[in-house]
């Protein structure tokens, strides 16, 4: 299905320039009827993308390379931005897979682990083991 200009601006806050410029720029690429363009759901969802990660303060720029980036590393995913969690800190776009972070503009893979897990099992072993020490000095 596909949905009209008028209807997809109400629905994502996006200005009639900024649809033009994202189309020209080749970041969206709607079905175009006549002089009318058409959008499909998955265009909606890039656009509120673009929309919502522009406000934190990424550029366009990084928004596109970052979109391509997924992808190319994804293409033949229709839904690759609806089982995505992507968020910025207004300098990157981060990817959340299944677990998995990247970076969408540099591709760089991050890793993450509890700090306050880690802290826990590390005191854990260092009491276990001055408690065996000690036993081990008795005996």
């Amino acid at each position: 299905m596909s949905y009209p200009t008028q209807l997809v601006r109400k629905v994502t806050r996006a200005t009639n320039n900024q649809l033009k410029y994202w189309v020209k720029v080749g970041i969206i690429e709607p079905e175009k009827k006549g002089k009318a363009f058409f959008y499909s759901f998955s265009d909606i969802i890039k656009i509120k993308l673009i929309i919502s990660l522009k406000e934190n303060g990424l550029s366009l720029q990084k928004i596109q390379k970052g979109i391509n980036n997924l992808t190319n590393l994804l293409p033949d995913s229709d839904d690759l931005l609806t089982r995505l969690i992507i968020y910025t800190d207004g300098r990157d776009m981060f990817v959340n897979e299944k677990g998995k972070y990247f970076s969408a503009t540099s591709m760089q893979r991050f890793f993450g682990f509890d700090t306050e897990q880690l802290n826990n099992d590390i005191i854990e072993l260092y009491d276990h083991e001055k408690i065996y020490v000690q036993v081990k000095k008795v005996l």
